[in-house]
This record gives structure tokens, sequence and C-alpha cells, in this order.
């Protein structure tokens, strides 16, 4: 009988097995374990950790495996006489007897596993290598494991005679768990026949009509892609774990090992699949396909190596043919690894050939590209060094977004750039363009210039105040160029329900700019305070205001506030809807803050950020005089080598590289970092060609260094943008001599320079002004 048993089918005998650990330990009860195999499992329970093991207890590992190893051959011997005689003698005692051998066995099998896990190499290797030793334990596994699988045939024979026996006496167990399948099948039915509808329906409320969805009702969108096979999964798992409960069918729920696996394998693939797809549609169909058919091979083989290995693992437990099916797994994955590799290697190497600055290990692989062996090799390099290439970039590009970290990359490219220009410039070969011919090249702002996009938020908080019927006065604060004018001349642009008026306030301060604003208010020059008062009053138009240059209202002294406060009353006692948004420099607006305190004029106080470095890059390429006759090159301005700049053409790079530099010497000022722009131009004397190298920023440790007071009159000069020798001895408390002495000082080393009698710091001066005050926490930028 046995031989003909052992011709079945392994897949029918893998089937069958499946009594779970509850039902197999209350087999245990009766008949019970042979004791020699009970003993064997105590001793075995009492060894320590390998890590603590003694030579004492080595030695007892070889005897209890020498031991198991006897016990197995002598009970498997009369495993197989005791299912000869069940097949002669179907009776009870027979089966009792078979079924006690079969579980000393299963012990044995635990003790054995149990024992590998603990071993040495050397025995370990002795009795699950492949050695004679092994080979002869596999052939003892092997022959047990055909004798578990006569016997478990035998058992669910047993099972079901014993069923169909229950069936008479009474069949409403059986009946209940069949109409609760059948109502699992029919709620299955139901939900395949109105998934898509359901699915649809939640698309359309959840999805489409919101802004940002969650993310869960994304998660949840993306698994309902796979609705149809959760269903039968979740359906076959219920029904196997109803019909279970039968005593007679307890054994199907070893179904689950093959259902999870199987179909929740293939589920998983096709979430993987799509995801891959949906994350590489930048990519080519070569490389799209090559991924897809490289995760199939790995997780299909991962799949079914789970498989094999689980049932090895509860058919004889983890013993020589387990080994032996991980070691054979290994080299399936070897070799599928290989496949892999020879399929990759043409697309892997054609993209390191378009990266630059290989390192030597990379120019190592190139070479090894088609040398037999030795090209998977190189092939696995390549792969590491693009992927940590990748890795690197994507992690330089989040870096980026923080301006401390593209703040030190343009300090360390200046660095180096500033030492090549060094070298450059001993060659005499090329001379700075100068003064007007460098707004041929780099043009100057104009009404139709390419508008950044800059400063939405601030844009949209005033917007709140000023471009509503309700009266307001508010104040956009920011450093001296960073597009102040701009942002007023955008606000009376946009405005619909007032009339617009810009104010450019004079230096002289409040008297000029009353006979302006009344002029633009279409009255007489002459008139006065009190006449644009009532023209504002009996007005039947809205009035929006723009007062560009406010800071000339402004003196860092007592009473200096005087205009900003007459101007500012003006417009309140105004009692009509009129809106007025005041442009004040930021230095300025400190000495306001300060003065004022809590009892500040305006309803609301906006601070215009600096420009970032995507803002100023795009400010200096739309400045670049595109035409041919005043083309400019940034060819053998060499920048070091840039982390998030990497798959671009070296003027590119250089050029990329250059803007950071700018950006990062300008603090974010669009002004400073055009100003620098146009003195980093050279001519070569050699062919004429305008070429871009590093601008020469001033130095000084003499402002360093300077006196507080000295540093006091720059301050005032800043913060009054433009003044004379009487107001900065006022603002400062020094003598007239004292503060003569001082811009005659500035003077000489181009600090400042001269506007009839007024003085004013130097464009090419300022940064490196304001950065010295700033340091010196006198003004804040």
């Amino acid at each position: 009988m046995r031989s003909k048993l052992f011709f079945l089918p392994l897949l029918l005998v893998l089937f069958s097995f499946g009594a779970n650990a509850d039902w197999k330990y209350d087999l245990a009860d009766e008949p019970n374990v042979d004791k020699v195999s009970t003993s064997i499992a105590k001793e075995i329970d009492k060894l320590p950790e390998p890590l603590f093991m003694s030579r004492a207890d080595k030695d007892k590992v070889n005897q209890l495996m020498e031991a198991v190893i006897g016990e197995q051959r002598k009970h498997a011997d009369q495993f197989a006489q005791q299912i000869d005689t069940y097949g002669d003698d179907s009776s009870d005692e027979n089966w009792k007897t078979a079924e006690r051998s079969w579980l000393t066995l299963s012990s044995l099998g635990e003790s054995k596993a149990n024992l590998l896990k603990v071993a040495s190499s050397s025995t370990k290797d002795m009795v699950a290598g492949f050695g004679p030793s092994g080979v002869i334990q596999f052939k003892q596994e092997w022959y047990i494991t055909r004798l578990n699988g006569e016997f478990l045939i035998l058992l669910q024979i047993r099972s079901f005679k014993a069923l169909i026996k229950d069936i008479f006496i009474s069949p409403i167990p059986l009946m209940w768990a069949v109409i609760k399948v059948l109502f699992i099948y029919f709620v299955l039915t139901w939900w395949l026949a109105n998934s898509k509808r359901f699915i649809e329906a939640f698309k359309n409320a959840q999805l489409e009509h919101g802004t940002r969805p969650p993310l869960w009702m994304r998660l949840v969108w993306y698994i309902s892609r796979a609705n149809r096979a959760i269903a039968v999964l979740i359906a076959i798992t219920l029904s196997l774990r109803v019909l279970s409960t039968i005593p007679s069918l307890s054994q199907l729920i070893v179904l689950e090992i093959f259902t999870w696996w199987i179909l929740g394998g293939s589920i998983a693939i096709s979430f993987i699949l799509e995801f891959t797809y949906r994350n590489s549609r930048s990519s080519s169909k070569e490389i799209v396909a090559l991924r897809l058919s490289t995760i199939r091979w790995y997780v299909w083989s991962f799949i079914f190596v789970g498989v094999i290995l689980q049932i090895s693992q509860r058919m004889v437990g983890k013993g020589t043919i387990y080994y032996w099916i991980s070691s054979l797994v290994f080299f399936w994955f070897v070799f599928i690894t290989i496949n892999v590799l020879r399929k990759w290697r043409p697309i892997v190497f054609q993209r390191i050939a378009k990266m630059p600055d290989k390192p030597l290990w990379v120019v190592w692989a190139v070479k090894n590209e088609n040398t037999f062996l030795l090209n998977i090799i190189a092939t696995v390099l390549g792969i590491f060094w693009i992927f940590t290439a990748t890795c690197q970039g994507m992690l330089v590009s989040k870096l980026s977004h923080f301006t401390f970290f593209s703040q030190g990359l343009a300090y360390l490219f200046k660095i180096e750039v500033a030492k090549q220009n060094e070298n450059e410039a001993q060659s005499q070969n090329f001379v700075r363009i100068k003064g007007d011919d460098t707004f041929k090249y780099i043009t100057p702002g104009h009404e139709d210039s390419t508008l950044i996009d800059y400063a939405t938020d601030e844009f949209k908080q005033v917007s709140r105040y000023v471009l509503s019927n309700n009266p307001a006065v508010c104040v956009v604060s920011g450093e001296r160029g960073i597009g102040t004018t701009t942002f007023l001349k955008q606000l009376l642009h946009k405005v619909k329900n007032a009339t617009p008026i810009y104010l450019n306030c004079p230096y002289s301060g409040y008297p000029e700019l009353i006979e302006e604003f009344a002029e633009q208010l279409g009255l007489e020059r002459e008139a006065g305070e009190i006449q644009i008062l009532n023209h504002l009053r009996k007005s039947n138009e809205s009035y929006l205001i723009a007062l560009d240059n406010g800071q000339r209202l402004v003196k860092p002294m007592v009473g200096g506030l005087n205009g900003l406060i007459r101007f500012t009353n003006l417009l309140r006692r105004s009692k009509k809807n009129h809106r007025a948004v005041l442009a004040i420099e930021k230095a300025s607006w400190r000495f306001v803050d300060r003065a004022r305190g809590e009892r500040l004029l305006f309803d609301w106080v906006s601070f215009l950020p600096n420009w970032n470095e995507a803002q100023v890059s795009e400010l200096l390429e739309s400045r670049i005089n595109q035409s041919d006759e005043y083309r400019l090159s940034f060819e053998g301005l060499v920048v070091p080598k840039q982390w998030d700049h990497e798959n671009i053409s070296e003027e590119d790079r250089a050029r990329n590289g250059f803007y950071r530099i700018l950006w990062h010497y300008a603090d974010g000022n669009p002004t400073v970092a055009l100003r620098f722009f146009r003195l980093s131009l050279r001519r070569n004397k050699t062919d004429d060609s305008i070429v871009v190298r590093l601008f020469r920023a001033p130095e000084s440790e003499e402002l360093e260094k300077m006196p507080k007071p000295m540093l006091a009159v720059l301050r005032s000069i800043v913060q009054l943008e433009i003044a004379n020798q009487e107001e900065l001895a006022e603002c400062t408390q020094l003598s007239l001599s004292e503060v003569l002495g001082t811009l005659r000082y500035f003077q000489s080393r181009g600090y400042i320079e001269w506007s009839d009698d007024k003085a004013k710091v130097s464009d090419h001066w300022y940064r490196h002004v304001t950065n010295v005050l700033h340091r010196q926490h006198l003004l804040v930028k």
C-alpha cells in the first residue's frame, strides 16, 4: 500500500498536512509521545545560549544529536511497519499505535531543529551539509516525509469517514457552516457586482471635488484599485476559518498558507508594480519595462521560496531538507541576480557615460564593461555609484531649500572660485567692462521687464486692507533695493475700486511731498494741507495712495517722526474710504518702531523677505541681453562641483554656481546682485569676447575696527539715505567738525558719494557697510 501512496502527487501530500497547533496538542494527550523523545526535548531545553556554552555543553549537543538521529531511524522503521499493519487491519488500536509514532517523529524533528540552532558549524555541516553524512540525513528525512505523507492521507480518509458519521447523527453543525460560507460568497458576489459604482462615487465625492484630500483618503483610493482580489482573499480566508471549526475539517486551515502567500503575494505585486510604474513616467519605456520585469522576478521568487520553506518546516522541521532548500534558494537568487545584472548592464553604462567626474573605481568598471565575469562586478559598482549619486543629489536638493545650507555652499564656492580668478588675473588677458557699457549686456529694469514671482504672501496680506472698500493705512518695509517700488506699482495696477496715485517722497521731506500730492490730486501745487484735506473729504471717488521712499519722512533724532505723523494724520482725517500704503526702508522703520512702541500709526505692517536663490537666478537670467551683438559667456568660469547640479553642462554649472555666489554675497538683495553681476563682466583681449569672471567684493578691515562714533555716522547715512552735515550732527550728537572729518575719511575710501552737499553710501560699498553695521548690532538688515 505504501508504494502506491508514494506515487500520489506531492502537492496533495502537502495540501493534506495542516493540523493546526491546537489540534496537534490535543492529539498529544492521547496517545502520548515516546518517553525517550520527551526526555531528549527536556535536555535540550536545559542547554544555555550558544554564547555561554562550555566545552561540556558542546559535547552534550553532539551526543543529543546522535541520540535524535538514532531515535529517528528506529521510529521511522516502526512507523513504516505500523502503517502497513493499519493498511491490513484498520482498527482503532493500530491507528493509535501509528499515531504515537507520528507524534514521536514530529517531536524528534523539532528537537533536531533546536539542536541545529545551537550546534557548532562543523556539526551543522555534518548533519545539514552536502557531504556524505548530510546526504544520509537527507535520505532519512525524505523517508520520514514519505511516511508522513502516507499517514496524513490516511488521516484525511478517517476524517471524512468521521464527518459522514457525524452528519448522520447531527447535520446541523455542517449545515450551519455551509450557510455561513454561502452568506460569505453572497456578500462577495454582491461586492464584485457593485464595487465599481461605490469606488467611482467615493472618487467623485472625496478626491475630484476636494482641494487637497488627506493621506488616508488617497491611501483608500490606492488600495481600492485591487478591491476585487482583496475581496476574494478575504472571502477564502473567512470560509476556511468557518469550515475548520468542524473537527473533521480542521485540517483545511492549512490552505491559508497557500491563500496568503500566492493570492496575497499577487496583490502585493500589483501594488508594487503600479507604484513603480506611476513613479517611472519620466523614464524611457525600455527602463520602465526592465524595472517591472526585475520586480516580478524577485517578488515571485520570494513568494515561491516562502511557500516551499514554510511547508518544509511543517513537514519535517528545520532539518537537513530545510537547509538544503535554503542553500538552493541562495543559488537561485544568485542566478536571477546575474541574469538581471546582464539585462541592466547596457543601460547602467549608458547612464554612467553621461555623468562627469567619475571616480577611479568607476573608471575601472567602465573599462571592464565587456570583460567575462568582471563585467558582473563592474555592473554592481556602476549601479552602486548611480544609486549613491542619485540619493546624494536628492538629499542636497532637499537641503538646498534651507537658506543656511545654500549659504554655506555658496561661501565654499566663492572661496574656491576666488582662488582660481586670482591665478587667472595674473595673465592680464582680461579687462573689466566699465560705465554704461555694462548695461548693454545686463539690461536695466523697465516697465516691460520680466516680473519675478516674489513676496506673494505679503502681497495678499496687504491687498486685504488696501484693495477693499474700507479706509486703511499700511506700511511695507524692506531693505533698500529689495523691490518695494515694484511691489507698490503692482498694488496700484491691481486696484479696481479706487483711483491709484503714486508718490515718490522727495529728499527734502514733507513740504515738497505735500506739493506733489496736491498736483497728483489735480490741485495747484501751492495748495496746502487744508485744501488737500477738503478735497479728500468732498471727493466722490476713493484714492489708493502709494508713497514710495517714505523713510525720507523719518529722521533718527528727537522729533524725527513729525513728517510721517503729519502725513498719516492727513490721510486719517479725510473721513472717506481712502487707502494708503507707505514704503519705508527697514533701517528707518526700526527707529519708528522703537520711538512709537505700542502707539503705532498703521493698520498693517508687512516686511518684505529677502529673495531666495531661485528668484535671484531668474532675475539675473532675465536681464541678460540675448542679442548676438552683446552676448556674454560663462565659459572658462570654473565652479567647484555642486552636488545639486549634476547632469548639466559645464557652462550651465558655471552659470548656476555664479548665480549662487551672487545671491550669497547680496544676501538676497536683487539690486546688489545685479550691480556685482555687471562688475563681473570682462573683455577677453585675444578674441574680444565678453566673459563672466568673479567680481572683486570690497573688503576692508578698517570698517570692522572703526570706532563706534564713526559707525554711528555711517548708520545715520544709511537710515537717512541721503544726509547733509547738519542732519548727521543732529542725529549723532557729534560736532560739525567731527562729522566733517568723518565724512572726508569715508569719501577718501569710497564709502560714500556726494550729491550736491549731501552724502550717500556708495552702491559699491552698500552691502559691505550694512553687513558691518549688522554685525556690530547697530543696524537690522
